[in-house]
């Protein structure tokens, strides 16, 4: 089983972002017609569908899932040959590879709790601590532009608990046993991104246009200034310091989301919609073709990587 875990602060973008990653899949799975499939059991559609049901009537999800007490878990399904899916158990089911993701969400500040209690840890916390690929939520709008002031108070606390997190599971992917290759591959997922202030874009020198038009390489150097900047603690675990034995950490990748907003007189603000076509209906406007990229990366690693045992 290779299971991603969600990383991230209420308020971070959460519940967001598994709305429109949902939002992605059925647009891909739309799209590629024949080539791909989607399961879940009736309490993840239901949480599913009430996001998805919000995000496209242009209204941003009332509050962040408690995804502890809600952990996700659907089967996606691709035709030999194309993708294989988010992360999982591979079997097959006539001519597609067939893939179970877990998603259970994390937030730093839990994960720096639970780490002296590992006496008390339950098999389906285990099994996400376990979890080769960690998907970091990092909120673009939270982040300040001038380079002589200090990070936030907020902002050092979340990149201390962030370091933690990761080295919680570091470790606990190291002490498993039976795994033949113990390989952490963080993936950050910067959220808000049509939030950041213009005087941070330029801080960081951003590039300019979409992100989904960005190189590889302008990614990474960006990916290595926001870290540089405000998670320094996360930089230097990355980069081994201080190294944890059995494990390696692959370089991160780096994705960017971001919502076209309309504000409206009050002070508040709704999510532009477009049509979805052929289905009808609406889907909001969002930065599809990064989450196309996300899914695309984390099903690579789905096919790449061995299946861990149970606890």
């Amino acid at each position: 089983m290779v299971s991603a875990v969600v990383v991230g602060d209420p308020g971070s973008g959460l519940t967001t972002f598994v709305g429109l990653l949902y939002t992605a899949q059925v647009r891909l799975g739309t799209e590629t017609e024949d080539r791909f499939r989607f399961s879940a059991d009736r309490e993840t559609i239901r949480q599913l569908e009430s996001i998805y049901g919000e995000l496209g009537s242009g209204r941003f999800p009332v509050r962040d899932v408690s995804w502890e007490e809600h952990p996700l878990t659907f089967l996606l399904a691709f035709r030999r040959g194309s993708l294989v899916g988010l992360g999982g158990h591979r079997g097959s089911d006539g001519d597609f590879d067939v893939v179970r993701m877990r998603v259970g969400g994390i937030s730093p500040h839990e994960a720096a709790e639970i780490r002296s209690h590992e006496a008390v840890w339950d098999a389906p916390l285990r099994r996400l601590l376990r979890s080769q690929v960690p998907l970091l939520l990092l909120d673009a709008s939270r982040w300040p532009a001038e380079a002589e002031r200090p990070v936030p108070g907020l902002l050092e606390t979340y990149d201390r608990n962030l370091a933690r997190t990761l080295e919680l599971l570091g470790r606990s992917l190291a002490a498993e046993r039976g795994r033949r290759v113990r390989r952490m591959h963080p993936v950050f997922v910067v959220t808000k991104l049509d939030r950041c202030p213009p005087e941070t874009r330029a801080f960081l020198a951003m590039p300019f246009g979409p992100s989904a038009t960005w190189s590889d390489g302008d990614r990474n150097a960006l990916g290595n200034r926001v870290l540089a900047r405000y998670f320094p603690e996360t930089a230097r675990f990355l980069s081994g310091d201080p190294p944890i034995p059995s494990l390696t950490i692959e370089a991160p990748r780096w994705f960017f989301s971001s919502l076209a907003v309309d504000q409206n007189g009050n002070g508040g603000a709704r999510i532009r919609r477009r049509e979805r076509t052929p289905l009808g209906g609406w889907e909001p406007e969002y930065s599809f073709e990064e989450y196309r990229a996300l899914l695309e990366h984390v099903a690579g690693l789905a096919r790449r990587l061995p299946s861990p045992p149970e606890p």
